[in-house]
């Protein structure tokens, strides 16, 4: 099935699970309603561990299901809910009895499984008709690559998500530790640091106990090493590997106009070695492979680590902790540097996760009414204390976005920095709070001043903004490319199934973390490398890039 609308190749950050909708044009089932005349929708509900829910809240009953059906007349109830790859276990099974919730989230491989067992609606129609503009212009802003990947046949048969990876990855140092230690880190203001700076750091913090715990280490990684996006790269060596010009996990074309996976380079096999190197001088934990993520992320709350590799927003769902543990508890972001002094970086603006609707479902135009409420309406409202008080009460106390009904996100491209560096200026004193249209936007801006105001004093919530907006996204991720250090890699992404990846993909996934980690503890010499590449390519790899390379010339 050929499942591209158009022939570019674009960039999209990885994708998620998701679900789709009952095709135009059949007759649809009545849908059943509660005892007030309200439709009732089944959803397939994504949970978090840490949704920060008030008392008597639940996924099931919260003031986002409250308000679709105090505007919708429609009443939510779960089909089921689950988390991580238990919601990924729930969506499977679903699709293979062919009962699909009415509503759920899938991820692109299920979109098209979905769309081939003629299991949800074709939205194309639906879409045109009661998306508002503001929605359409989130698209838009992504030059519409959301929609095409949602696009199978020429019809569009979900509602995506969007996703911003827009790099760099960074590690977030123990301020407080520095100071304490009397290290100055980016002294020429660059919102970078070198490798051997981030070594030195590492040294002295174990070396000098510097969390005060006699367990202090210097550097800790998860045991699957990498990410292929930046909002996964909590606890990964991806930044420390995108100073070597190696970019893990992603595919790319190399000078000649090949296709290369990124995994398999000269530059990935530079950058293991120097893992190793701190591996060998005890600088990388030496329990690395073993340790769980669970355990180092622990080890962070608790102070024993004072180097932590993480996206942007790490403060808000990871760091906090450690602030909320300890009120002393400092970080500060920082890019990486190569020794050209440039910050490297895959960017892939582009597609987060798809909502569907199961094809039969009466009112389809539901689900669009409520991307509209919760995305635009909500989102955009200029006076949500009073308009919306219930989910006002929810952006103060921080409840995660996954307890709406579809746990995507919704923004236009890079709004993410111009709402931080507005967010940022304002709290500053530059702007006028009040002056901000955005509640969202203003929200952060008085949070961020609030921790200006009484750092010792200020609620970890506030601090976990004013260190995500102020001094990951405006100061290092906006700072990068206004200082003209920021080298943007863009890879090639195909949206379409992969038939070769489906039968070869987890293999080789796991001979690639399985030999790194080898390669870093030394359990297998470096000298190794081309044979793993070889291994890996006739164990499945080299049929994926074949068929990626085929289906990269058939559209262009």
């Amino acid at each position: 099935m050929k499942s591209w609308k158009k022939k570019t190749l674009f960039s999209l950050l990885a994708i998620t699970p998701l679900v789709l909708t009952a095709c135009g044009g059949e007759k649809a089932e009545e849908a059943p309603t509660n005892q007030d005349g309200d439709i009732i929708m089944t959803v397939g509900q994504q949970t978090a561990p840490n949704s920060k829910l008030p008392q008597g809240d639940s996924y099931s009953d919260n003031a986002y299901r409250r308000l679709v059906k105090e505007k919708l007349g429609v009443e939510l109830e779960s089909s089921f809910e689950a988390n991580g790859d238990d919601y990924n276990r729930q969506v499977s099974l679903a699709i293979a009895s062919g009962d699909i919730p009415d509503m759920m989230v899938v991820g692109r491989d299920e979109l098209e499984e979905l769309a081939d067992n003629d299991l949800i609606a074709d939205l194309t129609d639906i879409y045109e008709e009661h998306a508002s503009e503001y929605i359409k212009e989130i698209y838009q802003s992504f030059d519409n690559v959301q929609l095409d990947a949602a696009t199978i046949d020429d019809r569009l048969m979900a509602l995506p998500g969007t996703a911003n990876d827009f790099g760099p990855n960074l590690v977030w140092v123990r301020q407080d530790w520095l100071d304490k230690l009397n290290i100055k880190l980016d002294e020429d203001g660059n919102q970078a640091i070198t490798l051997d700076e981030l070594e030195a750091t590492a040294k002295a913090f174990q070396e000098k106990d510097a969390g005060g715990t006699g367990k202090t280490k210097g550097i800790a990684f998860a045991n699957w090493l990498t990410s292929d996006n930046h909002g996964g790269s909590g606890y990964t060596a991806t930044a420390i590997l995108n100073a070597f010009n190696a970019y893990p996990k992603t595919y790319l074309e190399n000078e000649k106009g090949e296709l290369v996976y990124g995994s398999n380079t000269s530059e990935m096999k530079e950058g293991l070695t120097h893992l190793k190197n701190w591996f060998d001088e005890g600088v990388l934990d030496s329990q690395f492979g073993t340790r769980t993520y669970d355990d180092i992320n622990a080890m962070m709350v608790n102070g024993e680590l004072g180097i932590i590799p993480g996206p942007w927003h790490m403060p808000d769902w990871a760091l906090v902790q450690a602030r909320t543990t300890n009120s002393e508890a400092e970080f500060t972001p920082f890019a990486i540097e190569d020794k050209d002094s440039k910050v490297n970086g895959v960017a892939k603006p582009g597609v987060g996760n798809f909502v569907v609707v199961r094809k039969g479902f009466e009112k389809p135009e539901l689900v669009v009414e409520m991307i509209d409420l919760l995305f635009d309406e909500v989102a955009n409202s200029k006076d949500i204390e009073n308009e919306f008080p219930e989910i006002y009460q929810y952006m103060q106390q921080a409840v995660d976005g996954s307890v709406r009904p579809v746990n995507i996100e919704m923004f236009k491209n890079l709004s993410e920095i111009d709402d931080a560096v507005v967010a940022s200026d304002a709290a500053l004193g530059e702007t006028n709070i009040e002056d901000i249209d955005s509640f969202t936007v203003r929200n952060n801006a008085n949070k961020i001043k609030s921790y200006l105001d009484n750092p010792k004093e200020a609620d970890p919530t506030d601090w976990a903004v004013y260190a995500s907006r102020l001094l990951a996204v405006d100061n290092v991720m906006n700072g990068v490319r206004q200082n003209g250090s920021f080298n943007e890699v863009h890879p090639i992404a195909i949206f379409e199934k992969i038939k070769a990846n489906e039968r070869n993909g987890a293999q080789v996934a796991k001979i690639e973390e399985e030999t790194f980690i080898k390669f870093v503890t030394g359990e297998e010499s470096m000298d190794n490398f081309d044979s793993y590449v070889e291994k890996w390519n006739q164990q499945g790899g080299q049929a994926i890039l074949d068929e990626m390379s085929t289906i990269i010339k058939e559209n262009n």
